[in-house]
């Protein structure tokens, strides 16, 4: 009897991963293999020129498909344009009433100065003349006299610096110096842009404007100073406020000029409100009630 002879032929290792094997080693078909494996038939010159006229059209579309959205997006819309004057003409009347009312406040100071002038010059001349120095310092009435003009201006900007430095506008700390150094050089009133200083001003900054008190101020900034001119000009020149204005005239380009004048005028500041108070001394103490009749 001859040998056994197997029921199946013997099978490879890795029969069961044929599958496999055709992805990884040969993922084309056949007829897509011998496709690429074939050289690709010459271009005409028919066919070349329809492909960059093709390219050229393509380009020509994109580029006018961007310069439109570009257009698009920096033309404002008109709702935007309208609001905008909207908003325009809402500001410029509110300035409007704000700048009657200032004039009505001033107007009624200056009566209000007035009654207390004729009610009090006769009657105590004394307590006139305190009040009229009271109301100078106070900065609550107009005055006028000869003093000193400091002009500063913002500087040009630097078209170099990335960094888009505001280092060549003037800052609320400039015109502090500025301020501070005339009064320490002897100016009984000072106003900046017209607005009248106060022992309660202050200078200060929002953003990129510069408000006294509550009004936002906007460059060249004047500074009127009223005083004895000499000694003024001869006190802030030896100032610390001089040197830093030629520290940023000289680093920073912004422009600054002091000037004296014989004729100034500053209008108060308007109506001033009490914060404090106290009895003067020579008031008579019989005015309390006399506890002594009283049954």
């Amino acid at each position: 009897m001859g040998p056994a002879t197997p029921r199946h032929a013997a099978r490879p290792v890795d029969a069961s991963m044929s599958l496999l094997n055709e992805v990884m080693y040969r993922p084309l078909d056949p007829e897509y293999a011998e496709a690429a494996r074939s050289p690709a038939p010459p271009a005409t010159g028919a066919r070349r020129a329809a492909q960059v006229v093709l390219t050229l059209a393509l380009a020509t579309v994109l580029g006018l498909v961007t310069v439109s959205a570009v257009s698009s997006l920096r033309t404002p819309q008109p709702s935007a344009v309208q609001a905008r004057a909207l908003l325009e003409k809402e500001i410029d009347e509110r300035s409007s009433a704000a700048d009657r009312l200032q004039a009505d406040i001033q107007g009624m100071s200056e009566e209000i100065a007035q009654l207390q002038t004729s009610a009090l010059a006769e009657e105590d001349p004394g307590l006139f003349l305190l009040l009229q120095q009271a109301e100078l310092h106070s900065g609550a009435v107009s005055v006028a006299g000869p003093g000193l003009v400091i002009e500063l201006d913002d500087g040009e900007e630097d078209e170099d610096d990335p960094r888009g430095s505001l280092d060549h506008q003037v800052q609320d700390v400039d015109l502090q110096i500025v301020t501070n150094g005339l009064w320490a050089a002897g100016a009984e009133a000072i106003a900046v842009n017209g607005r009248r200083l106060t022992a309660l001003s202050a200078i200060r900054s929002a953003g990129q404007a510069i408000l006294v008190g509550p009004s936002p101020l906007i460059a060249p900034y004047r500074i009127e100073a009223i005083g004895e001119v000499r000694t003024m000009q001869t006190s802030f020149a030896r100032s610390s406020a001089a040197a830093h204005l030629g520290f940023i005239s000289g680093t920073y380009g912004i422009e600054t000029s002091i000037t004296a004048t014989t004729s100034l005028e500053l209008s108060g500041a308007g109506s001033t409100t009490l914060r404090h108070a106290r009895a003067l001394p020579d008031v008579a103490s019989s005015d309390a009630p006399d506890k002594e009749g009283s049954s």
